[in-house]
């Protein structure tokens, strides 16, 4: 099983936060401006596959790319949030119906900035406009989005074509989206499921799902994190070997069939927090990406892996 593909921050954005970080703009006041907005509640749809409709009070958030439903009505209360480098603003955001544009432009930008030493790279548009509105709404609703979108490249794409989404620090935006959870945002996709309960509902579905490797009570495993760490030395290779490459594929779909019981048991915060920065590369323009975020057959088994350290890092409590 592989999480739905939603259309990523375009490289026209991803380039344009570098002046962001280098000239940040003058900071507004976050609760002056949810004094002028007064908002209930605001729904937030992501780009991931599925329906959707505009809520029926608050305001509703898409961004670029998403397709509206035709028969969206005029007083849906839809606000876009496109990329501040498609329209050249002097922001990283721009904020489409809303006559508050200008500002939530700018505390989108503010927030990203802020976001961005955390996760080591600047954050994506989901994440921060849900961390924006925690502070300028009452209730939140997240839809079509698990902040996991799809590392598995697909066959016909060449191998010097990075997926856009891979610029974003993933692992890293859920550790942050964890301390929003409380009663006051309404977000059912973002709580994951083990991964081997994942395949067996697609069997039960009957679609076609990858093999899963069942346990023997007395087979020993050894600690997963220590195999990643065979992945981490292999990024500070700059030429790695077609050999290693295939010893490391082959580590690769042994740790994806590795039981998530056995990730739990070796789970440390520090050991996740290390992890993130195995899957993404935040300037594939300018800097080498890691062989396996580019190689076809690797990548196959990163979201498995990437899965079980989500959920690892959503089941140990603070």
């Amino acid at each position: 099983m592989s999480y739905p593909q939603p259309l990523a921050d375009a490289p026209q954005s991803h380039t344009h936060m570098h002046r962001q970080l280098a000239e940040p703009q003058p900071r507004i006041s976050l609760s002056a401006l949810a004094e002028q907005l007064k908002l209930e509640q605001a729904t937030i749809i992501g780009n991931a596959s599925g329906d959707w409709q505009p809520a029926n009070k608050g305001l509703t958030f898409i961004f670029n790319g998403t397709q509206c439903p035709e028969d969206l009505s005029a007083h849906g209360q839809v606000v876009n949030i496109a990329n501040g480098g498609f329209a050249e603003s002097q922001y990283a955001f721009e904020v489409q119906g809303h006559p508050q544009g200008v500002q939530l432009a700018k505390a989108l930008t503010q927030v990203a900035t802020d976001l961005t030493p955390s996760l080591g790279c600047w954050p994506s548009s989901g994440l921060t406009t849900v961390v924006l509105m925690m502070s300028l709404a009452k209730k939140v609703q997240v839809q079509r989005m698990s902040l996991l979108p799809s590392l598995q490249r697909s066959i016909d794409l060449p191998d010097n074509i990075h997926l856009p989404c891979m610029v974003h620090n993933w692992l890293g935006e859920r550790r942050i989206a964890k301390t929003l959870l409380c009663e006051r945002i309404d977000w059912p996709e973002f709580t994951l499921t083990p991964w081997e309960s994942m395949h067996k509902a697609c069997e039960t579905d009957g679609a076609e799902s990858k093999p899963t490797r069942h346990t023997d009570r007395n087979e020993r495993f050894e600690d997963p994190f220590s195999q990643l760490d065979l992945l981490r030395q292999s990024t500070l290779t700059p030429n790695v070997s077609e050999q290693t490459k295939q010893q490391l594929r082959e580590q690769l779909a042994k740790l994806a069939l590795t039981p998530s019981a056995i990730w739990q048991q070796f789970a440390e915060k520090s050991k996740l927090k290390a992890c993130e920065s195995l899957f993404f590369n935040h300037q594939p323009e300018s800097q080498i990406s890691p062989w396996y975020l580019m190689d076809y057959a690797a990548s196959q088994t990163l979201d498995a892996i990437r899965h079980q350290l989500a959920y690892c890092q959503q089941q140990l409590t603070d």
